[in-house]
């Protein structure tokens, strides 16, 4: 990170001082910028100390740090330089937090939205494509249009395997959504007309699920073998995920909304917090975490998971509160949440 320092009213001492307590606080900002390629993070610090006035002898500061996706500025005020420093570095980490968590929410939703959309515009041609018979075309079609569920089929199993219901790889996102593919394609002429397209399919892929888990024995290999006919793309990076280094995941503030997490909490790896939250999630009951996962992570309403999951809004609702006043409380209570070196730690690393 290029950093500009800008010191007035303080002598040679009071400047090495300082530069020298930045490098221990830097590193805080660099892990949370660590996404950020260095050359395209810029942070000017000014620190003016006060003379001659009813505020002589305080210091004053004020950073700036300049993003590809935004500016953001903290200013702060105290009797010790140092103190200044440390306000301002706490103020910008929360910035940084908001302003990354911005950035990825309102680019994912704004793509669920517009992937929706694409879906519902497909409507009428793969009804065509099913009523002559046109399996091709209509795998063509729809294959690209299932990548919103991409990630909600990766969460699914990876809580699964959590809760020791599935192996550890024993099933693929793309063979969830093979299946998916397949059984649309059967029951395209029968799905509910009142259910939107991608409720549907959302619905598909949990009673996919449902069915793996059921089979006893289950199978060796995966759900089917995999064609090139019924293959599902992986698709590719959004451009947020490049300049971020993150996949469509999610986060605390997509759980806990005005959740910051602590400075442990920073510490993790992104993979780190995503398993950790995975393991909460996993602890709630099922029909509890879909309809919580399905509302904070996929952005349905309560009414549509209500048509989903055949039960009064009321029920769900309160499930989707009863659920994020739990997740907020388990980790309130853990004060050090997956410290290097414990138990929780290992266990996050190994996932």
């Amino acid at each position: 990170m290029k950093t500009h320092w800008a010191l007035h009213g303080c002598d040679g001492a009071m400047k090495a001082h300082l530069e020298e307590y930045w490098e221990k606080k830097k590193p805080r900002l660099e892990r949370l910028l660590s996404s950020y390629r260095p050359e395209l993070r810029h942070l000017s610090i000014h620190v003016r100390r006060h003379e001659g006035n009813a505020t002589a002898g305080r210091f004053e500061g004020r950073g700036v740090l300049h993003l590809p996706t935004g500016t953001l500025a903290a200013e702060a005020e105290a009797i010790d330089a140092r103190a200044v420093i440390d306000q301002l570095v706490d103020t910008l980490a929360s910035e940084i937090k908001r302003h990354k968590e911005r950035v990825r929410r309102d680019y994912v939703f704004k793509r669920k939205e517009r992937a929706r959309a694409d879906l519902s515009a497909a409507g009428p041609l793969l009804e065509r494509d099913r009523a002559v018979g046109r399996r091709e075309e209509f795998f063509q079609l729809l294959r690209p249009l299932l990548g919103f569920l991409r990630d909600h089929a990766r969460r699914e199993l990876r809580i699964l395997e959590l809760e020791g219901v599935l192996q550890v790889n024993e099933l693929q996102p793309a063979d969830v959504l093979d299946e998916v593919l397949t059984r649309a394609w059967e029951r395209f002429a029968d799905r509910p007309k009142g259910l939107r397209l991608d409720l549907w399919l959302t619905e598909l892929l949990h009673e996919v699920l449902r069915t793996w888990v059921r089979q006893q024995p289950r199978p060796v290999r995966s759900l089917a073998e995999r064609s090139d006919e019924a293959t599902v793309a992986a698709g590719e990076r959004e451009w947020w995920a490049a300049l971020l280094g993150e996949e469509d995941s999610f986060s605390l503030e997509d759980l806990i909304p005005g959740s910051q997490g602590t400075e442990v909490w920073d510490a993790l790896t992104r993979e780190e917090q995503r398993r950790h939250l995975l393991t909460l999630l996993a602890e709630l009951p099922p029909a509890t975490r879909q309809a919580f996962v399905l509302h904070a992570l996929e952005d349905y309403d309560p009414g549509e998971i209500a048509m989903l999951q055949d039960r009064p809004e009321t029920q769900v609702r309160a499930d989707i509160d009863a659920a994020r006043r739990t997740l907020a409380e388990r980790l309130a209570a853990q004060s050090q949440p997956l410290v290097a070196g414990s138990p929780n730690a290992a266990d996050v690393k190994g996932g």
